[in-house]
Order: C-alpha cells, then sequence, then structure tokens
C-alpha cells in the first residue's frame, strides 16, 4: 500500500519517497525548512482538498503530525 501523505511530502521537498516516513520532520530533514514548509502545507492541503487553519500550521512540523491533523479532521482515506 502506497502512503499517500508521504508520497505528498516527499514530492513538496524535493525528496524520494523512501526518504519521508513518520518520523520525517523538520528537525531531521535538512530539506524541510521555514519556506518549504510553506511548500509541504501547500501541497498536503491540495491533495486532500482541505484548509489548515493559520495556528494550527506551526505545530505541523512532522509526518506524524500532519497525519494527526488530517485523522481529526477526518480527511485521511
Amino acid at each position: 500500500m502506497t502512503d499517500r501523505l508521504c508520497i505528498t511530502v516527499a514530492n513538496a521537498l524535493g525528496l524520494n519517497r523512501e526518504e519521508v516516513s513518520d518520523t520525517t520532520s523538520r528537525i531531521n530533514c535538512g530539506k524541510w525548512d521555514s519556506l518549504q514548509h510553506f511548500f509541504v502545507i501547500l501541497a498536503v492541503e491540495k491533495e486532500y482538498g482541505i484548509r489548515f487553519s493559520s495556528g494550527i500550521i506551526p505545530e505541523l512540523a512532522s509526518i506524524a503530525a500532519i497525519r494527526h491533523e488530517l485523522i481529526r479532521s477526518d480527511s485521511v482515506e
């Protein structure tokens, strides 16, 4: 089974899918800086057809945090 979220984030960061997992975050991924964070959020919003509130966006600094918010908002398949 493919992981839609990891593929979306990998594409946004210009990484191979194998380089991204639930443990990937701004802390351990050199390409995920503050500017790329903007592109990650936009890519996820587009892929899932949602909008994150501006207050939550800074907290979505890892795949796990994004996945948690998608599940909370019932946007994950």
